[in-house]
């Protein structure tokens, strides 16, 4: 009876042994539950495997300690439920909280990651949690973030989503117009769901870190973690980042560059308004003057020396009349030129300086200064009245007289000689009319000052300007602004495009692993012999982004098919012969890309006529399809595949000629042909 008891208690012993153990000690596999809607770190691809940063980080992990992982893919409230019944060793992409560093122990920090409110475009006013108590708000269950903003504003009312997907789902059905989401999550689906302008994005109203975590208390998993994290560099780290994310710039239309094209407009109005009632003025003078004068010929003889001095005034307000005409003409000439991307910039400023100086008939000379953007230098990029050799002149920031508003500055240059270094001061001098009075204006762009623009009154101190022309100088300062402003605008908006284009090549690049690499070279080739066709530069352009983007249609070809490592069957080779018209109802999608896209269909039609996907021949074929055909089809001769060896340049040369009037244009052959000589004198 008494071994009896003795063994009960033993055995219970053990049971509560292996209750407490961490179970690394008793598995050989670390068990790890994450977020299976967790992009770009973990989400499931349309052949249901998962994937992402996680994913390649916890193969390399395996690789560098030795130790197994199986990983759990669930719903991230199923997650952590696991982590409390001990039915997981490891919770991975968590943000450390104080309520969950009551049940969890945590990791070194592995990624930075931001997190924003989305909204509406339609709904104003909202930049943080503050304002958010009127509006229900989306978010995940379990969520970090539902903490952190309720710190920021106790008032909001959640809706809760098992998954990131719902979340945005529910947006584009209209059940919800608000939701809070990590920065990176949320960019993914965005693109995805086409709801990237239909939403728009706070500051970052919290910045955190992701970490892995064990249970509280198990010192060993925490131990094995952190050991395991440190064998990564922040290079490797920085690498799995890399492969999955791609940026998305901002709006289509920024508010602010409405606003600033809005008042300068309205400046507009008012200068142009003002110059007209000054015309209605003088010409009322005119017929005033012309009644005088006809009262006034019964007197002729008498009154023959007022006659003479009324003519004279009458010339005079001609003469007024005409410029003044002319100044509105020039107006709307300067202001019409702000738009037009084409105009070389130093002659759009000549040419503000010239009207600017016929505005303001005191000054006799203008100068256009513009601040670096990286160590506020100040550097004079025009000048009318001094010298050009004044022209590329570079000031320090605090050696420059200028404030936040237009100002008027006396004798400038003695000011200068007092602050200037001597060597700096002569050569200013040297090249400078002598000044009595100049007004200084900022250029201001988005509540920051970018430049200045300065009107001189030159050797004359009997004229002083007044407020009069301040305001002119102000106008004009709007003016120069809304020039540079719109041609930013045009620079953002080839980035936006330049980023979709490669994120779309990415995506094929991950689908398809024989393309990887191949848009780029297609693309480069096909720049070459655009370029060799002196082509201009807009359709140069069109040809390029169609070279990157010409496959895009494979991603509705099963993805088993195009990684085959063999050649392809008959019912095969069809269903990848649909990828140029499936690339072209893509690339329709996009605004202003119709022409890349009637590139793209047309890739794989042949000289000969026995192309697809519309059998087109010769000159039928556009030219831009032409040229990408010949460079699509070098790039895959000198590609190795599995069931064939890449051909050395020399052979894929004679292959080319080969096919020279049957596949290929025999005059892009030529030319192909003189790009890879080239390439091969380099070897």
């Amino acid at each position: 009876m008494q071994r009896f008891k003795i063994a009960i208690i033993i055995a219970v012993f053990i049971a509560v042994l292996l209750f407490i153990l961490p179970s690394p000690l008793l598995a050989r596999t670390l068990r790890v539950v994450l977020d299976r809607d967790y992009p770009p770190f973990t989400y499931i691809d349309k052949s249901g495997n998962l994937v992402g940063i996680s994913v390649d980080f916890w193969k390399l992990w395996e690789e560098k300690t030795g130790i197994d992982v199986k990983l759990i893919p669930v719903e991230w409230a199923k997650a952590h439920q696991m982590m409390i019944e001990r039915s997981a060793d490891v919770i991975d992409t968590i943000f450390k909280t104080p309520a969950r560093e009551d049940y969890l122990d945590f990791t070194n920090p592995i990624f930075r990651m931001t997190s924003s409110i989305y909204y509406r475009s339609n709904i104003k006013n909202i930049s943080s949690p503050k304002d958010l108590t009127p509006y229900v708000v989306g978010v995940k269950e379990k969520d970090a973030l539902i903490d952190i903003a309720l710190a920021q504003n106790s008032n909001i009312s959640f809706r809760l989503y098992k998954n990131y997907s719902d979340i945005v789902e529910a947006s584009k059905r209209g059940e919800i117009d608000v939701f809070i989401m990590d920065d990176l999550p949320a960019n993914y689906h965005l693109v995805r769901y086409d709801l990237l302008y239909e939403f728009k994005k706070t500051e970052p109203f919290t910045v955190n870190y992701i970490y892995l975590a064990t249970q509280k208390g198990n010192k060993e998993v925490l131990d094995i973690l952190n050991s395991g994290l440190s064998k990564f560099s922040q290079e490797e780290l920085n690498n799995l980042l890399k492969r999955y994310t791609v940026t998305v710039e901002g709006e289509r239309y920024p508010p602010w560059l409405l606003k600033l094209i809005s008042y300068a407009f309205l400046g507009i109005a008012i200068v142009i308004l003002v110059l007209f009632l000054f015309n209605r003025i003088l010409a009322k003078k005119v017929r005033i003057a012309t009644r005088e004068l006809i009262a006034s010929r019964e007197e002729l003889i008498a009154m023959n020396e007022e006659l003479r001095a009324n003519n004279e005034e009458l010339e005079e307000l001609y003469k007024q009349l005409e410029e003044s005409t002319g100044l509105i003409w020039k107006t709307l000439e300067t202001v019409s030129e702000i738009s037009m991307l084409d105009i070389d910039e130093r002659d759009f400023l000549e040419d503000i300086l010239n009207l600017a100086l016929q505005t303001i008939p005191k000054a006799k000379a203008g100068s256009i200064f513009i601040i670096d953007e990286n160590d506020e230098d100040i550097r004079l990029i025009k000048t009318i009245g001094h010298s050009k050799d004044l022209e590329g002149l570079v000031f320090k920031k605090e050696q420059f007289i200028a404030s936040n508003e237009p100002i008027i500055v006396k004798d400038i240059m003695d000011r200068n000689r007092e602050i200037l270094p001597p060597e700096f001061y002569k050569r200013l001098f040297d090249h400078s009319l002598i000044i009595s009075e100049t007004i200084v204006a900022p250029l201001v762009w988005q509540d920051k000052t970018f430049g200045y623009i300065t009107f001189d009154i030159v050797n004359d101190t009997d004229t002083h300007f007044n407020e009069t022309d301040l305001n002119i100088a102000r106008w004009f300062s709007i003016l120069v602004a809304s020039f540079y402003a719109v041609r930013n605008y045009a620079r953002r908006e080839g980035v936006i495009l330049n980023n979709l284009v490669i994120t779309l090549t990415k995506a094929l690049e991950y689908y398809d692993k024989y393309t990887r690499g191949h848009s780029d070279r297609v693309a480069r080739y096909a720049l070459k012999i655009a370029e060799r066709l002196n082509l201009d530069l807009e359709t140069t352009k069109k040809i390029y982004w169609a070279g990157y983007l010409h496959d895009i249609g494979k991603i509705f070809v099963p993805q088993d098919i195009l990684n085959k490592p063999g050649r392809f069957t008959e019912e095969e080779y069809n269903l990848v012969k649909i990828h140029p018209v499936k690339s072209e109802e893509l690339v329709l999608e996009i605004e202003d890309l119709a022409e890349i896209a009637r590139i793209i269909r047309h890739h794989h039609e042949r000289w000969d006529g026995k192309g697809y996907p519309d059998g087109l021949s010769d000159d039928d074929i556009p030219l831009g399809s032409r040229i990408l055909e010949i460079a699509d089809a070098f790039e895959a001769m000198t590609s190795k595949r599995p069931y064939k060896r890449a051909l050395t340049l020399k052979e894929a040369i004679e292959e080319l000629k080969r096919c020279s009037g049957t596949q290929f244009d025999p005059k892009l052959v030529e030319i192909m042909v003189s790009v890879i000589e080239e390439e091969l004198k380099t070897y």
